[in-house]
């Protein structure tokens, strides 16, 4: 069992795990902002003909070389066409044909006037330009064509994405499935959230910390009931977990002053613990265990530091079991706007509000940075990392942070 292990050994170890996501066929309805899990080829033109993409009249170019405002030249209406119906008239020379938005352009027109452009009545139409070959004329093909990938496999369903899969006919599409996230937490201080707390007892604000954090990135949660410190509670606890979740997550019991009671728990369940504990700060008491082919997180019962270890290590195997390839943050240089002067020898990861203004990134933190302080993190969208022995950093120093939100971050 790996120990006291760097962060970016953890990522390693968490990266090389194999994970492979389930595909289910769904309903493209229900498929939006899940991600795609084939590439969509094209069977069909889009649109399927020449269209017009106004209202106006259908004519041949050629007849209007020298119509100008003066001298207008004047063409026989021969019909008109709605959106869905098809002329049986072949424009000849001096023949015009009126036409509608999305209506396919008849035989013999090579061009389309709009309406604005002109003068008519329900037998003539004069045209007071020269109007050039192919005007106004969306080609068969031009938006899709047959044999094109119009969508790629991993991206993630957007309502445009549907109207393409409904216009190609598709009813169902491959997508990946949502991770499912068993979450608990222990400790004989904790009490349901209905309750109302004696001396001594908190709420159980974690597993819906966490819970929020597991649904913001797409994963389905179920919380379990709380568990007492002591290891029989948690195993019978994450049997029920494990059968249910395709990722465990557990907060408190795993510091040294806890009896590592979830680490031994992770074992007794059949588990492989992965590591424990990372040289960071908040959040070094972390364990993590693969049980078959699912991957069991320990986190601190600490607010701050439970939140920053699923940001650095849970999220990131959840995308990955999503489908999604892109699950490292953004990161942006950005102008320090507080003080941090406490230097230390351990990796920090700051808690941090990061906004745009100006043309630039600006960063503020908060005052306080306990691990067990949950207020701060209200205003948290991007997290400050400082290396150790680094500082002290001032107002105005430039710095990177990573971007929880990248919308958030744009103020």
């Amino acid at each position: 069992m790996l120990t006291n292990i760097s962060m970016k050994r953890a990522g390693e170890i968490l990266l090389n795990e194999d994970i492979k996501p389930e595909i289910t066929d769904m309903p493209i309805l229900d498929s939006l902002d899940h991600i795609l899990a084939e590439d969509i080829e094209s069977d069909i033109n889009m649109p399927p003909f020449d269209r017009t993409p106004l209202d106006g009249y259908a004519l041949r170019s050629e007849d209007t070389i020298n119509a100008n405002e003066e001298n207008p030249v004047t063409l026989e209406t021969i019909d008109s066409i709605q959106a869905g119906y098809v002329s049986k008239k072949t424009i000849g020379k001096g023949q015009a044909i009126r036409i509608m938005t999305g209506a396919k352009i008849p035989e013999g027109a090579d061009t389309i006037v709009r309406y604005e452009d002109t003068v008519f009545t329900d037998k003539d139409v004069k045209v007071f330009s020269r109007l050039r070959p192919n005007s106004n004329i969306v080609r068969a093909g031009e938006d899709i064509a047959i044999g094109d990938i119009v969508l790629k496999k991993g991206k993630t369903i957007s309502p445009a994405d549907i109207g393409i899969l409904a216009t190609l006919g598709k009813s169902k599409v491959k997508v990946y499935k949502r991770p499912k996230v068993a979450i608990l937490s222990t400790g004989d201080e904790l009490v349901s959230i209905d309750e109302t707390p004696c001396e001594g007892k908190i709420r159980n604000s974690n597993s819906y910390t966490i819970g929020a954090q597991v649904k913001k990135i797409g994963g389905e949660v179920k919380i379990f009931d709380i568990c007492d410190d002591d290891i029989q509670s948690i195993k019978e606890e994450l049997g029920l977990a494990l059968e249910w979740g395709d990722i465990v997550i557990t907060t408190g019991g795993v510091s040294v002053g806890d009896a590592d009671v979830v680490k031994e728990a992770f074992k007794e369940v059949g588990g492989k613990i992965l590591f424990w504990k990372v040289k960071m700060k908040p959040g070094s008491p972390i364990a993590v265990a693969k049980f078959k082919d699912k991957l069991l997180f320990g986190l601190s019962g600490n607010p701050a530091a439970a939140y920053i270890t699923f940001e650095k290590f849970v999220r990131p195997t959840i995308l990955r079991l999503s489908g999604e390839t892109k699950y490292e943050f953004t990161k942006v240089k950005s102008t320090l706007k507080s003080e941090f002067t406490k230097v230390s020898g351990q990796n920090r990861i700051v808690r941090a509000k990061t906004y745009y203004k100006d043309g630039g990134f600006f960063t503020e933190l908060p005052d306080k940075h306990s691990s067990g302080v949950l207020s701060s993190l209200s205003e948290t969208n991007s997290l400050f990392y400082i290396p150790p022995w680094t500082g002290p950093y001032r107002i105005g120093d430039s710095i990177e942070v990573e971007l929880l939100d990248c919308l958030e971050a744009y103020e």
